[in-house]
């Protein structure tokens, strides 16, 4: 019973820090998606990094804190999150594919700098959606109605 404890201080401190555990999330969830199922539809992890930078980007801004802005945190851990999720695809193709034996260090290269473009557009793209949809959507939350003001100012009165 030592393990619930262990996973309950494990969520309060990702919930303190919701940037730095969103980039974890994200890079996780994609990579080991991405060990699984080793394929993309336009390059290689593409629907891997997608899936990921949804989760990561969600479990941030439904953590989000006062002074922080949902479109600002939703593109920097979107972004954060791929760049390293690209490194770890990068690792995880040249030990797999090619078994630490690539003949130049331009191969390695090409690979990163592939995944490094994929990486910046579907970071960019899927945070800024994301994090534009939960700003709007607390802005929208934040406005009380005018029922709600008849029912507090009757409560102020009495």
């Amino acid at each position: 019973m030592i393990i619930i404890p262990f996973i309950a201080d494990l969520y309060q401190r990702a919930q303190e820090r919701n940037i730095l555990a969103g980039i974890i999330i994200i890079d996780v969830i994609a990579f080991v998606s991405y060990i699984i199922f080793p394929s993309g539809v336009v390059y290689f992890g593409d629907v891997q990094m997608i899936f990921g930078c949804i989760v990561g980007i969600r479990f941030t801004l439904k953590n989000i804190k006062i002074n922080q802005s949902s479109f600002t945190c939703g593109i920097i851990v979107g972004l954060g999150g791929l760049i390293l999720t690209g490194i770890s695809f990068t690792m995880f193709d040249w030990v797999y594919f090619f078994g630490l034996e690539i003949s130049s260090p331009v191969m390695l290269l090409l690979i990163f700098e592939l995944y490094f473009i994929e990486a910046i557009i579907i970071g960019i793209g899927m945070g800024s959606i994301i994090g534009w949809y939960y700003k709007r959507k607390g802005n929208i939350l934040s406005k009380p109605t005018s029922k709600e003001d008849e029912f507090l100012e009757s409560l102020i009165d009495k």
